[in-house]
């Protein structure tokens, strides 16, 4: 995590994070936990970490995420979060201010465009985030993790194709895009390699 610029704790703050990638390592090893030293470098800052309402329907992620956030809330103050209108106008409003929402911007879409070497971003028509910034008078910091899309190989669906056209039927239904992709241990376990998350000067 390499710091720019200095977060003020009398201010909140909007995280846009990209790329997606296809599990969002650096979003959650860095805002999601203490991995990489965010307290020490952004004093005073509460980190929460905005995923899909959907995730904390699943009996086994939902145990795993909550049992994080309990953990993370003793060291940090910081909590993983659900990305909808009631968490982020409570975050923003009515939690005082030293609060930091990160919210990976391009989420499903952009997972589907992910590959090694690829800086693929999702934007348009993704300019809530924005809009959240300006009512909330928070300051807007984009955020791009370096290496996130070497995590993992996927194996990409033409445009046109039955199966990409599946993808995206699934992407509405569920919230993500079903991605079919591989590692290096069993198709399992990530590529070894970095990823270098970098914060660029905030935005009043």
């Amino acid at each position: 995590l390499i710091k720019t610029h200095e977060l003020l704790p009398s201010r909140n703050y909007i995280l846009g994070y990209h790329p997606h990638g296809i599990f969002c390592f650096g979003a959650f090893c860095n805002f999601g936990t203490e991995a990489t030293g965010f307290s020490e470098k952004f004093p005073g800052i509460k980190p929460s970490l905005a995923t899909l309402a959907g995730n904390f329907r699943l009996p086994v992620l939902r145990d795993y995420l909550m049992s994080g956030g309990e953990k993370l809330r003793e060291v940090l103050e910081s909590s993983i979060c659900p990305v909808n209108r009631n968490s982020m106008d409570y975050l923003l409003s009515c939690n005082g201010t030293g609060n930091a929402v990160v919210i990976v911007v391009g989420g499903a879409a952009e997972s589907l465009q992910c590959a090694p070497g690829m800086n693929s971003v999702t934007l348009k028509n993704r300019k809530g985030f924005v809009k959240l910034a300006l009512q909330k008078g928070s300051d807007l910091v984009p955020v791009y993790s370096f290496g996130e899309n070497d995590a993992y190989k996927q194996v990409f669906f033409e445009e046109g194709t039955c199966w990409r056209a599946l993808q995206r039927r699934l992407q509405k239904i569920l919230g993500f895009a079903p991605c079919l992709f591989y590692g290096s241990s069993w198709g399992i376990v990530p590529f070894c390699n970095p990823i270098t998350t970098i914060g660029e000067v905030c935005l009043h």
